[in-house]
């Protein structure tokens, strides 16, 4: 190939000038000569004005279709979606359950006594322990006794001085009626002699009345517990005055058992009665009714006691009738004046299903479950529910026995989109479990309607 000979460019000062218009012609005349150059080498043939323009075309043609191969090769992948969540999965569990109405109230003592003195004096010892577990008989405060112990003497005396003259008056009286069979003396001084004797005897027992009571307010001066239980604090200190039958030295409440009073609202007490009509429930007047107990720090109801009163009429200002349970209390768990919930029956047993509340999301006013299908696509399953039962919620409508329930990671689920479940047990999920808090579905803040009434197997 022949390079043809380039006539060199003279560029003058004039010429080069940036921004002078000349300078430019001669620049753009010569980069147009450079490129029919390059054209000549390519195709070897002398290039006019037609060709150039056919094979600029050419070369316009082929760096269009360049840049649309590479475009087609730049393509972006098309973007994939998340994989489907990983899920716990159980059928709900089947129990015999039953319904239970929950209350609270207040335990009381069976008895409450409040300790006075019999008689008065100066208090001289204080033997108990505040806040000791006292029996029946046990010393709790001693009045000095000496008063009364001098009184006792008296009359002890008085007694004796009684029953002299009546020995004097009885032989008195054998010799006056000897005489009189003899018919020695007048029946004057018979009657006289029979007079004297039933004085002396009605003088005896004068005497021996006011001895025991000299021994008995002997005895009042150590002041006792009146009945098994435990004392509080003392009211008096050594050396107090206490007056008789007045002034309270300290009080004593029984611990076993204790009773727990509690108001039924009109109307639980209203439907327990309308399933006593029908047979359903035991009556309080048949038998025993059972009674649960909780105190505020225990989990569940874990004491048990019974019904042993129901009052006669109804509260006409709260609408509620008073109950009292009574409860064993050997340990003495249970303190008068403890606040308690109490659990009574409302209905008998029958077989329901039963779901962990986490498992449960709420709409608005509607509750509802995922449950998985053979395909594994989570579908929306609303479902009525009733009471807890061992910390699970019993589902009273809206769901089957066989339905594969999502019990953990429902706030990953969507409606109609697919999940990845793992077999999981509902029990592990159940509520009692406190390091497992709620969760709720992403279309509610948290499922706060539930009843607020216990079912328990």
């Amino acid at each position: 190939m022949k390079y043809p000979h380039t006539p060199p460019l003279r560029r003058t000062n004039e010429e080069l000038v940036p921004g002078n218009a000349r300078s430019r012609v001669v620049l753009s005349s010569a980069g147009t000569r450079w490129n029919d150059i390059l054209l000549e080498q390519l195709t070897e043939q002398p290039i006019t004005s037609a060709g150039r323009l056919h094979i600029c075309s050419g070369w316009s043609t082929m760096i269009a279709l360049s840049l649309w191969l590479a475009g087609c090769n730049n393509q972006q992948p098309v973007a994939q979606g998340p994989p489907p969540p990983e899920v716990t999965v159980s059928k709900p569990e089947q129990k015999e359950v039953v319904n239970w109405n929950e209350f609270t109230g207040r335990t009381m003592a069976v008895k409450l006594v409040n300790v006075t003195p019999r008689v008065s004096g100066y208090i001289v010892d204080i033997p108990f322990k505040e806040g000791d577990i006292v029996h029946k008989g046990d010393l709790l405060f001693q009045i000095d006794p000496r008063p009364y112990q001098d009184a006792y003497e008296q009359a002890l005396g008085q007694l004796q001085q009684a029953q002299a003259n009546q020995q004097l008056q009885d032989a008195t009286f054998e010799r006056q009626q000897h005489l009189r069979e003899t018919g020695v003396i007048a029946k004057e001084d018979y009657d006289t002699a029979l007079s004297n004797k039933s004085q002396a005897a009605a003088q005896v027992v004068s005497a021996q009345a006011a001895r025991n009571s000299a021994q008995l307010n002997l005895e009042f001066t150590h002041v006792t517990s009146p009945i098994d239980g435990r004392v509080s604090h003392q009211l008096v200190n050594i050396g107090n005055l206490v007056q008789a039958d007045s002034t309270r030295i300290t009080t004593i409440v029984s611990i076993d058992p204790i009773y727990a009073y509690f108001s039924v609202d009109e109307l639980a007490a209203l439907s327990y009665q309308r399933l006593v009509r029908e047979g359903k429930l035991p009556s309080s007047n048949g038998g025993k009714i059972p009674v649960y107990l909780q105190l505020q720090d225990e989990t569940g109801f874990p004491h048990e006691g019974t019904i042993d009163f129901s009052d006669n009429a109804f509260d006409s200002s709260t609408g509620t009738l008073l109950i009292r349970g009574s409860f064993p209390n050997s340990d003495g768990s249970l303190t008068p004046g403890n606040f308690v919930r109490v659990q009574v029956a409302s209905s008998p047993r029958y077989d329901a299903l039963l779901v962990a509340d986490r498992a449960i999301g709420s709409d608005q006013d509607q509750s509802f479950v995922y449950v998985v299908d053979s395909k594994n696509i989570a579908r929306l399953r609303h479902i009525k529910t009733g009471q807890l039962a061992e910390g699970l919620r019993v589902v009273k409508s809206g769901l089957q026995p066989d339905d594969v329930v999502i019990i953990n990671g429902i706030i990953k689920v969507r409606p109609d989109s697919p999940v990845r479940p793992q077999s999981g047990a509902m029990e592990q999920f159940s509520s009692n479990d406190i390091s497992m808090p709620l969760i709720s579905s992403p279309s509610s803040a948290s499922h706060a309607g539930m009843d607020r009434n216990k079912a328990t197997p």
